[in-house]
């Protein structure tokens, strides 16, 4: 994998299980909380959302709306979240700091939902990067960036505003979707990640200008009986497939800027 970055571009991290429903979660949240509470994540919250199930009734396709709680389960300063709902265990980061400890946390984290309600199996095992690519005052975008991925804005003359790339990939048993996105003006989100009151570093929030943002996904779906060595083989597979994704995307002078001190 090479040596870490000392100033690394990503500023959002989710790792996520999905298993088998749990109707009853409710009953479990007490002695999940206090586990999680004395693991390092004492601020507790619920959040109660409406999705859209679609079912067919008299022989047309109708919109239902369902109900869907999550209980996030924070450290103190906001950097590091554990989502729980009834099907899934997310964990989110906005201090990343290495894999090794990312997640390590996250494994102890599914270790206790499942000591509370025995799991029975897991359905994907995913992991999720965001870089924000934001050149120095002296250099240009394209300096950070391999050429396949930045389309055709330096062709169109004008000014660029936006940009767009994006493919999916199958490596082995890791499905890896990889997008890019070029725009100008501050840090922003995928729209189907919300980071829900986390604290971003100002390092990427005070950036404004032309600059890229890098949406790494990895996952391993089938439905496996539930083992956490499993999980943890899955996760690092799924780390090296992003790793050689990344190496991919930005150039020898990114990795190096991103390497100085």
């Amino acid at each position: 994998m090479g040596q870490p970055l000392k100033k690394p571009p990503v500023y959002f991290t989710v790792a996520q299980v999905r298993f088998n429903p749990l109707l009853k979660l409710s009953d479990f949240l007490p002695s999940i909380q206090e586990a999680l509470r004395k693991l390092g994540f004492p601020a507790f919250t619920a959040h109660s959302t409406i999705a859209l199930q679609f079912a067919v009734q008299d022989g047309q396709t109708v919109p239902q709306p369902v109900p869907h709680e999550q209980y996030l389960f924070a450290n103190v300063e906001q950097t590091h979240c554990f989502v729980l709902s009834s099907d899934s265990l997310t964990f989110q980061s906005t201090d990343y700091g290495t894999y090794e400890l990312f997640s390590e946390v996250f494994l102890q984290g599914l270790a206790l939902v499942h000591t509370e309600v025995a799991l029975a199996f897991t359905d994907r095992v995913g992991l999720r990067y965001l870089d924000h690519v934001h050149p120095k005052a002296e250099d240009s975008l394209s300096l950070y960036l391999a050429p396949e991925v930045q389309g055709l804005s330096a062709r169109l003359g004008g000014q660029p505003v936006h940009s767009y790339s994006e493919a999916l990939n199958t490596v082995g048993k890791v499905m890896l979707r990889a997008r890019v996105v070029i725009r100008n003006g501050g840090l922003g989100f995928p729209p189907d990640l919300v980071p829900q009151g986390m604290a971003v570093q100002q390092r990427f929030t005070q950036a404004q200008g032309m600059h890229a943002i890098l949406d790494t996904d990895g996952s391993v779906e089938g439905r496996a009986l539930f083992s956490l060595e499993a999980v943890h083989q899955h996760l690092l597979t799924i780390h090296e497939v992003i790793g050689a994704a990344f190496r991919a995307t930005v150039t020898d002078h990114a990795r190096a800027v991103w390497s100085e001190a």
